[in-house]
């Protein structure tokens, strides 16, 4: 009597046994759950976050995968260079920092994790929104010089937050904030996007929002047509008094006339987690000394959570790119 033994082997198994071994170059810190999964999957990872322009362009060339964050710069030159280059993931949802038309050009897969970080940048935001409502940067810092003084702020509740943009964490802020009381009023280029939000009021312009809103708060990706949106005339139309708040990009905003709407007394506020130039620079620099502005360094999508999820959805897409296993 024959006997058979039939083994069933997974695509990532064949993958290994195959020696396929796609090579993954991470240049940006990330969380180790992505290396090892990475590793689970049979893919050979170099983690160096951190690397130099300069190291980044001798080793490109080498990789089939390049993962980054904000940081690393993915242009046209580093990608001419990465010959074996077939995906470029992002972690994270914006793509200013890659040049996606030498990409797709060259057949090159970019890949980002929209989904993941919404829940922990609209949190950051209505942290921040709190912050200078109750002027939190000021309280901290003259408590722990030993002084005990009554620091008055204003309340959320009943006053205006303008949403500029309407996307995923655009909406998950104006949640979030209708839970507060606030009224909410939006404005997005893409205007679909605002539709089955009953506490939500549509305004037809960006000089309407600017002029209503006692918050506002810029959710949108850095573009050709995004870039500077914010500045000196978009400023002059805020309320006098008012706030802003920016966990997007900092290019959106034009840092020298922010700067003059916060010493000139036009904006009572602003707390940023994004800059235009980060690390700062000088103009960045100036900004930050100011005494009515929160800054934190770009940790939008950095908490434990976030990070796990970003990491799971981008291994799984480079993963289905590159082996056509289902998600």
């Amino acid at each position: 009597m024959r006997c058979c033994l039939f083994v069933v082997v997974s695509r990532n198994e064949e993958a290994a046994l195959s020696g396929n071994r796609y090579k993954v170059l991470i240049s940006d810190k990330l969380d180790d759950f992505l290396v090892e999964e990475l590793r689970k999957r049979n893919f050979e990872v170099l983690y160096l976050p951190g690397i130099s322009r300069e190291e980044l362009l001798q080793l490109i060339e080498e990789f089939d995968v390049v993962v980054v964050r904000s940081r690393t710069k993915v242009d046209a030159e580093a990608i001419r260079r990465g010959k074996k280059l077939k995906v470029i993931a992002r972690a994270g949802i914006g793509t200013d920092n890659i040049d996606v038309e030498e990409a797709e050009k060259r057949g090159i897969k970019i890949v980002t994790t929209p989904e993941a970080p919404v829940a922990s940048v609209a949190e950051l935001t209505i942290a921040l929104m709190f912050a200078l409502a109750r002027r939190l940067h000021t309280a901290f810092q003259i408590t722990k010089e030993g002084k005990w003084e009554k620091i008055e702020g204003i309340e959320l509740r009943g006053k205006t937050l303008g949403i500029l943009g309407f996307g995923r964490i655009g909406r998950e802020v104006a949640r979030l904030s209708h839970c507060l009381g606030m009224n909410i009023e939006a404005y997005d280029i893409k205007r679909e996007t605002l539709s089955g939000k009953s506490y939500v009021r549509e305004v037809e312009s960006l000089e309407e929002l600017l002029g209503s809103s006692d918050f506002l708060t810029i959710h949108l990706p850095l573009t050709e047509k995004t870039r500077k949106m914010i500045g000196r005339r978009e400023l002059s139309l805020m309320k006098e008094g008012s706030f802003l708040i920016n966990t997007s990009r900092g290019g959106i905003i034009d840092q020298e006339a922010l700067l003059e709407a916060l010493k000139n007394g036009k904006l009572a506020g602003a707390a940023i987690d994004v800059l235009e130039k980060e690390p700062p620079g000088e103009v960045e620099m100036k900004l930050l000394s100011l005494p009515n502005v929160i800054a934190t360094p770009h940790i939008g999508s950095q908490t434990r959570e976030a990070q796990r999820r970003i990491a799971i959805e981008l291994v799984e897409k480079v993963n289905t790119i590159l082996r056509g296993d289902a998600p």
